[in-house]
């Protein structure tokens, strides 16, 4: 009887039959994203993406970004989809606060050992997201790594890249005293602060209840896409900049889209903290201040725009609210008043 021949790189910890077998189970999620704008070719070397003719002097933008430790999380209360969706909003997220539509995304997985199921959760969770947006799901890579990662870890990230008339990206320069900062609100830490969060949950009880839900599931509450309400926002004349407040919270954030000289005053008291950070807080025996540097607060985006622009936003974009206004600084970049 004959008998397959042994794999040295197999022994060795990369199995490339099962690589092959795991890339062929993720073409049709990848297929799912595809548009008129893409080059077809699932497992070529490169992606393509056709731009738009239309456009007077189009620019290309990109942004990369991993997910962190939330993966480590979602992984653990298997939620793999979650992770792969939250990804690509983050990254999205990112172009939209400098008023580029996102076109085309890439993704990158690496692990000691790629499992089958858990790689094609976390794909289709990527490619569910990416068909959400209109975004085409144009290549990507999965690594296997042994001796790089622990066994059973993960590590997930990607880049977007989106198409934009140049004269129509975000510009901070115009931002004068006086003008206002409107928030839109974070369901949760998105994708942000989870090295922190992950603490926590180890000395508290994640079933905890927390209002309607459990500490756990208000964790892992889904990153929010602001790609709509952003490219809407810009639309309004006297919008001038705005920043997704990820890594850094909003003291770290926001002063990236304020001009020198200029400072954001806030009023925690003008939005809704989700309860899951008062829980944190108390269980990780954080300080109010390490806190609003962290996490996001319940803060998504702020959008810096002139006052009758900003009157506008509250009444065109759900859930919008007036979370302070720009001031010369003296001191601090964000003022938290009241905090």
């Amino acid at each position: 009887m004959s008998t397959a021949p042994r794999s040295v790189y197999a022994d060795a910890g990369v199995d490339l039959d099962h690589n092959d077998s795991l890339k062929a189970a993720l073409r049709t999620a990848v297929a799912s994203t595809s548009d008129d704008a893409s080059l077809p070719g699932f497992g070529a070397f490169a992606g393509g993406l056709r731009l738009p003719s239309d456009m007077r002097d189009p620019v290309l933008l990109a942004s990369t970004d991993s997910l962190g430790t939330k993966l480590l999380l979602a992984l653990a209360w298997d939620r793999p989809e979650l992770a792969g969706g939250d990804l690509v909003r983050h990254c999205m997220n990112d172009l939209a606060v400098q008023n580029v539509r996102p076109a085309a995304f890439l993704d990158y997985v690496a692990a000691a050992h790629l499992e089958r199921d858990v790689v094609t959760r976390l794909v289709q969770g990527i490619a569910e997201a990416c068909r959400e947006a209109g975004v085409t799901l144009i290549g990507g890579e999965s690594a296997q790594l042994p001796d790089t990662y622990r066994s059973g870890a993960y590590d997930l990230a990607g880049t977007v890249i989106g198409v934009a008339e140049q004269d129509d990206l975000a510009d901070s320069a115009n931002i004068r005293e006086g003008d206002v900062c409107v928030g839109l609100p974070a369901a949760g830490p998105h994708t942000n602060g989870y090295s922190l969060v992950r603490r926590a949950l180890e000395r508290g009880n994640p079933m905890a209840p927390l209002g309607e839900t459990t500490v756990i599931d208000a964790a892992l509450t889904p990153h929010e896409s602001y790609v709509e309400p952003l490219l809407r926002a810009f639309q309004v004349p006297g919008v001038h900049a705005a920043a997704h407040i990820t890594g850094g919270g909003l003291i770290d954030n926001l002063p990236r889209v304020l001009p020198d000289g200029f400072a954001a005053r806030l009023s925690p008291a003008a939005w809704t903290i989700p309860p899951l950070y008062a829980w944190i807080q108390a269980t990780a025996d954080v300080t109010p201040e390490e806190m609003y540097r962290v996490f996001n607060m319940g803060v998504g985006v702020v959008i810096v725009c002139r006052p009758d622009a900003g009157e506008t936003l509250l009444a065109e974009l759900p859930g919008a609210f007036m979370a302070g206004s720009v001031v010369p600084r003296d001191g601090a970049a964000v003022e938290l008043i009241d905090a």
